[in-house]
């Protein structure tokens, strides 16, 4: 009976833990903010983004070097 106790709460624990962390992200997507040429990578922009994570519903700003609008979205909702 001990065993199947233990398990049911090992098992409810990882569901918890698992939903948080897959909770924790900006499904939503990325806003472009600013668009402007990068100084430093040629044929390159420097962007400004703004996320909001799903958890939360706080907005995040994020500065990325991309090569197209799709790529700057996409990086920067890895980093949310």
């Amino acid at each position: 009976m001990k065993i199947v106790t233990v398990t049911a709460l090992l098992f409810g624990a990882m569901v918890l833990v698992t939903n948080a962390v897959m909770a924790d992200t900006c499904s939503t997507g990325c806003s472009i903010q600013t668009k402007k040429p990068s100084a430093t990578k040629k044929g390159q922009f420097d962007y400004t983004l703004s996320c909001i994570r799903d958890s939360s519903g706080d907005e995040l700003i994020g500065k990325v070097t991309a090569a197209s609008d799709k790529d700057a979205k996409a990086e920067a909702a890895k980093k949310c």
